[in-house]
């Protein structure tokens, strides 16, 4: 494989970095250049992985670039710190997805550079940090010209419309078919009001990307972005809450049923504390007035009888009002 590698590579004779990683990102091959500027000889340590070469702040966010350069076989500008003997170096690599008789490879090539500014640095692991919050969190932001309706979306609100991410957005209109009819015009109000009165606002909105799958749940904060006074571009923030909706709706009707529940144990004991003591009393009052004073005998069992009848019924009724359904 090395030398299979070597002949169709050139890396002797650059004056620039050169990397080459395998499918799997393991060093196949480094220019002679770069063993210089990392290690200081034109020899590097054998079985060398390109993720020990990375700087730890970096090894994320290279690694998900990497996954996406060969996912999508694209290339990709990757701004990073290589790391050796305790020094970091910056350097920017033009990645290229390579594939030659069925064997993939990413050709990495490029120039060291200065260390950019901090609030570079900073915009590169505040990327990385928005990344992982809207995987996370089921979110995406969509920035949109409330004047053109042009828009531009993160890489979260792609995975949100099922969209990919190498193509442009769908436009304003063709996203606005995919929410709920009832939903559509307040998303497009808000953007508009904010854009006119740049004042923030949240909605709630339900969206599905076709008619065969329900509906999905968002709550979005819409903001405005000022520059110089005048409102530029218009943010939406979405955040899926499906599962939420749904753990309310199971919530509301657990809560539902429990009120039901609650309505039959109290008719329970209203029955058992007034109808069965009231038959119960008049049974037992009759055996009594028996005692002192004999009544006929048939008048006797008539009106236990009836009491014990009613008795029964009240009792059928009792247990009929314990069988709960949910």
């Amino acid at each position: 494989m090395q030398q299979e590698v070597s002949n169709f590579f050139i890396f002797e004779v650059s004056k620039q970095p050169i990397i080459l990683l395998d499918a799997q990102f393991e060093i196949l091959k480094i220019s002679s250049y770069t063993k210089n500027q990392l290690f200081g000889s034109p020899k590097a340590p054998k079985n060398l992985r390109f993720e020990y070469l990375v700087a730890d702040e970096d090894k994320k966010r290279v690694n998900r670039s990497l996954s996406e350069i060969k996912e999508n076989q694209e290339s990709a500008k990757i701004q990073l710190r290589l790391f050796y003997n305790k020094e970091l170096k910056w350097v920017e690599l033009d990645w290229q997805y390579i594939k030659k008789e069925g064997v993939v490879y990413l050709l990495g090539f490029g120039s060291f550079i200065n260390t950019p500014e901090e609030d570079e640095i900073l915009a590169l692991e505040t990327a990385e940090a928005l990344k992982d919050a809207e995987e996370i969190g089921k979110m995406g932001s969509w920035w949109v010209n409330p004047k053109t309706l042009e828009n531009h979306w993160s890489e979260g609100n792609f995975k949100i419309w099922g969209a990919d991410s190498t193509e442009a957005p769908p436009r304003v209109s063709s996203i606005l078919k995919k929410i709920h009819p009832e939903d559509a015009d307040k998303v497009l109000q808000a953007i508009r009001s904010v854009g006119s009165k740049g004042k923030s606002t949240e909605l709630n909105f339900r969206m599905r990307l076709d008619n065969k799958e329900p509906y999905r749940y968002f709550f979005s904060r819409v903001r405005p972005w000022i520059v110089n006074g005048e409102v530029v571009e218009v943010k939406r923030v979405n955040f899926e809450v499906s599962d939420l909706v749904k753990y309310q709706k199971e919530l509301e009707k657990r809560n539902e049923s429990l009120n039901q529940k609650n309505k039959m144990l109290s008719e329970y004991v209203r029955m058992n504390s007034h109808d069965v003591r009231g038959l119960l009393s008049n049974i037992l009052s009759l055996i009594e007035l028996e005692k002192h004073e004999t009544m006929e005998h048939s008048d006797f069992v008539h009106h236990v009888a009836e009491s014990a009848v009613k008795l029964d019924n009240v009792l059928k009724k009792i247990n009929d009002s314990l069988f709960f359904e949910d």
